[in-house]
């Protein structure tokens, strides 16, 4: 058995979403990973190789959104690199003339992966060198706004405590792979408001997930997205999405609202839910599979959902009213399932009941009726349940 090379890479400390964006790419690198203290150690029988195919990785992943983005305008430029002013540009212009390569993401992953192959058994001594330590203080590059979401939300000190820096300098290493991670976690985009937009960022809070499901999640969930409010109906679109992912092991996800950089004004942090996808799972696999397994139950879930994300939905308050209901009776509240149950069947009906509908009274309507289709599957479920010795 060959021996495995090990590379240890410092994590950020005291900036939580960079760290994030380093574990988003190192999740796409064949590798066994062990969490060390404040480092995370690699292990593999080619180590550079492994960075190597994580990187094509991201590349592959960037050249497939980019023909996307061609066909949805809302989506155009999420496989770029977001900049304000002069700070973040001179930063990027900086690596640019390092790797020697255009200021352009794919560019740059594919000038960097060059670099790497070049350096042949030289490629393992570099890593090791630029990622041995997150902040190398003279001669590295400072971090663009879109990796210092924290500190522009949480300080205007000069120093975290203990003395942290809130302007690290880290190596070309470290500002390629956590770009790599940044790129990869931006999935899509979503209104905020009715003239605001952010971009969407699904970020692991840990590195047990498996390449290929890692993989399959960026397919699932790229693209437009109706929105990231309320957290209940943002977990139950993760849920509907990755349900297949979950079943083999549930793992909780972070999902990011970013407002981009532009002009002088940085990128900022604007929507930040913790998912907690394995609870939830445990709790609901049963109810919420019997609704998902119908393909008239889990349409209707689905619309429900997306109307009580939408911000410039019609109704959206009586939406989101009915999905916290549902997201309590999957986890088999009875009590909120009896109030779903009851309180969608009567504007139903009273709907049902008017001469002329107008417009807003329609759209409620339909989801009065989805609540209503989905509490009858719970409503089955349960019986079902019951009826077991």
């Amino acid at each position: 058995m060959s021996k495995l090379e090990a590379l240890r890479i410092r994590m950020p400390e005291g900036l939580q979403i960079p760290k994030l964006y380093l574990y988003s790419f190192l999740n796409l690198v064949e590798a066994k990973k062990y969490e060390i203290g404040q480092y995370i150690e690699l292990r593999s029988e080619d180590t550079v190789r492994a960075i190597l195919d994580g990187i094509m990785t991201v590349k592959e992943i960037l050249e497939k959104r980019r023909k996307e983005e061609s066909l949805e305008k809302s989506l155009r430029g999420l496989s770029e690199i977001p900049m304000s002013g002069r700070n973040d540009k001179n930063i990027f212009m900086k690596l640019c003339s390092e790797l020697k390569c255009e200021l352009d993401s794919i560019t740059i992953l594919e000038a960097y992966s060059d670099i790497l192959k070049s350096h042949k058994v030289g490629g393992l001594g570099r890593l090791v060198k630029g990622l041995e330590s997150f902040n190398i203080r003279r001669g590295g590059y400072s971090l663009p706004s879109i990796f210092k979401l924290e500190l522009y939300a949480l300080t205007r000190s000069t120093f975290f405590k203990d003395g942290f820096s809130i302007d690290p300098k880290v190596s070309s290493d470290f500002l390629v792979l956590m770009l790599a991670g940044y790129l990869v976690s931006r999935v899509g985009r979503t209104k905020l408001d009715k003239n605001s937009w952010a971009s969407v960022h699904i970020l692991p809070l840990d590195l047990a997930w498996k390449r290929s499901w890692w993989l399959i999640l960026q397919g699932k969930l790229s693209g437009r997205w109706y929105g990231m409010k309320p957290a209940d109906a943002l977990v139950l679109h993760l849920l509907i999405n990755l349900w297949d992912l979950l079943r083999s092991e549930p793992h909780d996800l972070m999902v990011l609202g970013v407002i981009d950089p532009v002009g002088p004004m940085p990128a900022a942090a604007a929507v930040s839910i913790h998912a907690p996808l394995r609870e939830v799972y445990v709790r609901a696999e049963r109810p919420l599979g019997y609704v998902l397994d119908e393909e008239w139950s889990r349409d209707a879930l689905t619309w429900l959902v997306r109307k009580a994300l939408n911000v410039d939905q019609d109704g959206r308050e009586i939406a989101e009213k009915f999905i916290k209901l549902v997201f309590l009776s999957i986890q088999e509240d009875t009590r909120a399932l009896e109030e779903l149950s009851l309180i969608s069947s009567r504007l139903e009906a009273s709907i049902l009941a008017m001469k002329q509908p107008k417009g807003i009274e329609r759209e409620l309507l339909t989801i009065a009726r989805d609540a209503r289709k989905i509490a009858g599957r719970l409503l089955e479920y349960r019986f079902k349940m019951l009826q077991k010795p």
